[in-house]
């Protein structure tokens, strides 16, 4: 009698775990997915004005979406365009598609960048490249991209460049090529 009671015991225990492992298939693995960053907050439509240390209005951003990441340092845009003043005027716009800005000044902006100088007869007027690096401190754009740089009558293509604002200097790291249009 004990030896059949124990036999039904160790029949019931190997059913028990029969089951449980047959239920344990059947069920869906949770697989490990790693969460999505999400942004602290998000701006549709953004204008932020910055000024300089005599109140006078140094900078002008709009975006049409701005995405906080404070856990990445990081603020990201959506077509942002930058004007940058100078004697209170805008003389500088700086445009694309994305952008990225760093908490040690610095804006990344990428894919269909356009650089538009506003003020009349000056050295060009536009400059175009996939990717362009903004150092805000210092005034300073540059890339190691391609770049076409056009003006009254020219367009330059060249590798890299870099422009200093404050000082309207401008270094092209390699030229590929000039084109010259005579225009009445």
């Amino acid at each position: 009698m004990i030896r059949q009671f124990f036999w039904l015991v160790i029949v019931i225990a190997c059913g028990a775990v029969l089951y449980s492992w047959i239920e344990a298939e059947n069920t869906p693995k949770q697989l490990h997915v790693e969460r999505e960053l999400v942004p602290d907050y998000v701006a549709y439509e953004l204008i932020r004005s910055s000024f300089d240390k005599n109140g006078n209005i140094s900078g002008l951003i709009r975006a049409k979406q701005m995405a906080q990441y404070e856990q990445l340092g990081q603020i990201q845009f959506e077509q942002p365009a930058y004007s940058i003043y100078e004697a209170e005027l805008p003389h500088w716009q700086i445009s694309a598609d994305t952008g990225v800005m760093y908490v040690d000044d610095k804006v990344l902006l990428e894919q269909n960048v356009v650089v538009d100088n506003l003020q009349p007869n000056e050295l060009f007027q536009k400059m175009e490249t996939p990717q362009l690096e903004y150092l805000l401190d210092s005034q300073r754009l540059q890339t190691n991209a391609g770049v076409e740089i056009t003006g009254d009558g020219f367009a330059i293509q060249g590798q890299g460049v870099t422009i200093e604002l404050l000082t309207k200097q401008i270094t092209l790291k390699q030229h590929n090529g000039t084109i010259y249009r005579n225009e009445p």
